[in-house]
């Protein structure tokens, strides 16, 4: 009997995974190129092509994923995106599902199209939104903080660029992604180059390349140690940088170790092999590199006395050197942007203090003030504490509710009211009208706003602005129209916001009548 029971328990425990497994698999076509995503992402989106004709016969879910997979593979191509369209529709409708592991990929994918369309400040926020969602998923965390390493690199952001790169070793080590814990070590390296720390960068690159060695990583191993060559040059260091450009050279074609090596045998005034070097060095279409090959290129056909190759290697040098003072112009606007923004949080910060201190001082003289008159103080204490008693005894109910009553007829008689009342798009609402909504809301239920904040202190505008409007009676489809939202996105906001301030999952009505009582 005991046996029996025993089956009868398995076999439900089977099919209540195989239940499960049915409501969260995806179509074979999709699974395959979710495979070859990571994979072989070329093959990824031939896969994906194929699943394009039928697109319309899969569930929104389906194609939401369809449309993500598609995005990532072309992401792992290094194909630019240009346009953040399709990527808001994917991020929307992982936000009214709740389902958090798919909404952190889709905004880690929503940043890397703003970082293609060289819009880094809009990308550095978009890997935080991700990296604030929550996702346990920690290769995806690793890349999120991966990135934003990069982008605080990008704007000389240095300290930023290491507190992240710390943060992603975190998450690849949780993982054992080697790869990715040996490219954190190479991004250290360069950026203790930058800021002067070369003992501290020979560490991490040597780090870096024996970890991706010892793993079998050997095509990226060489690219580290192709840097590692360059900056062993760079600090003096000839023969060692030569010895790695060999061995780099011995497995594989690499421009910068060809590049190294051309600088060394111009250095030793080897003029046959800094040429040839140099020649194959042009190869890439990288311009750096082609800028400092065009140079020493140059320089031996001067030495030479070819005067005719000097002048075209001279010619091809300004308009690489051309090209690339544009695309440091256009950087140095970015980073401009960047630093302008930067300012104006220093200068709010600065503002805050000034309240701060401000308001501090007044603390201080009050309590001084106190402190004198601590005597009358407490003398008029005694006298009025029995009509203090009295009259407090004789608060009732009834009047409190009489109090409330008249604040919320006065509200409902308010300009700002009657405004929200009458507007039907959110463009015809400013951010004086919801500050002003706000604090309208203060004055009729004092505590309201503070609650919501002790209940979820990383409450967003969205959420704040919905709980308003739920507040003072606005239909979902009226709310919708006003947050420039569609409304099951508004149904979708307060349930998870419920469950974000309460630890517990409800519905729409539920959450609605907890906010209606909240004061």
């Amino acid at each position: 009997m005991k046996k029996t029971a025993y089956f009868l328990l398995l076999l439900l425990l089977i099919g209540a995974c195989g239940c499960r497994n049915r409501k969260t698999s995806y179509p074979p076509l999709i699974r395959q190129a979710e495979y070859w995503a990571e994979a072989c992402p070329d093959s990824a989106i031939a896969c994906l092509d194929s699943i394009d004709a039928s697109l319309q016969e899969l569930t929104e879910e389906e194609r939401m994923y369809c449309h993500m997979l598609r995005i990532k593979a072309e992401d792992k191509l290094y194909i630019p995106h240009t346009s953040d369209s399709l990527i808001n529709r994917i991020v929307r409708f992982y936000e009214q599902q709740g389902d958090d592991r798919r909404l952190a990929e889709a905004l880690y994918y929503k940043a890397g199209v703003y970082r293609d369309c060289n819009e880094p400040s809009r990308a550095i926020r978009t890997y935080l939104s991700a990296a604030e969602v929550g996702c346990e998923h920690d290769t995806l965390n690793g890349r999120i903080y991966g990135q934003l390493a990069v982008l605080y690199a990008y704007q000389k952001a240095y300290h930023e660029s290491m507190k992240a790169l710390r943060q992603a070793l975190v998450y690849n080590i949780k993982c054992d992604d080697y790869l990715g814990i040996a490219y954190s070590w190479r991004d250290m390296a360069r950026i203790f180059d930058r800021q002067y720390s070369p003992d501290s960068a020979e560490v991490y690159y040597s780090k870096a390349y024996n970890l991706m060695k010892e793993k079998g990583f050997t095509r990226p191993a060489y690219g580290v140690l192709s840097e590692w060559a360059d900056f062993s040059y760079a600090q003096g260091r000839h023969n060692t940088a030569k010895a790695f450009a060999y061995k780099i050279l011995g497995d594989h074609f690499d421009e910068l170790a060809a590049l190294v090596l051309a600088k060394y045998y111009w250095q030793k005034n080897n003029l046959d092999s800094a040429l040839f070097y140099s020649v194959e060095a042009l190869q890439t279409n990288d311009i750096y590199h082609h800028r400092t090959a065009y140079g020493i290129l140059k320089e031996i056909a001067l030495s030479q006395g070819k005067q005719e190759d000097a002048h075209r290697y001279a010619r091809c040098y300004r308009e690489v050197s051309d090209s690339i003072s544009r695309m440091t112009r256009t950087e140095a606007t970015v980073r401009i942007s960047y630093e302008a923004e930067k300012l104006d949080l220093l200068s709010h910060m600065k503002r805050l203090r000034y309240i701060l201190a401000l308001a501090l001082t007044l603390l201080v003289a009050g309590m001084i003030y106190m402190g004198r008159n601590t005597h009358i103080f407490h003398k008029k204490q005694r006298l009025n504490k029995e009509l203090t008693l009295e009259e407090n005894s004789q608060v009732t109910l009834s009047e409190k509710q009489q109090s409330l009553e008249e604040r919320l007829e006065a509200f409902q008689q308010s300009a700002i009211y009657l405004h929200f009342c009458r507007v039907t798009q959110s463009r015809e609402l400013s951010e004086d009208h919801w500050r002003q909504l706000v604090n309208a809301l203060n004055k009729v239920y004092p505590t309201f706003i503070s609650k919501l904040y002790n209940l979820n202190p990383k409450l967003t505008e969205l959420e704040l602005r919905t709980c308003c409007l739920i507040k003072i009676g606005i239909s979902t489809n009226r709310i919708s129209a006003l947050i420039a939202h569609s409304p099951s996105a508004v149904n979708s906001i307060l349930p998870r916001l419920y469950h974000k301030m309460t630890g517990e999952k409800t519905n729409m009505s539920v959450a609605r009548e907890f906010l209606k009582r909240l004061e």
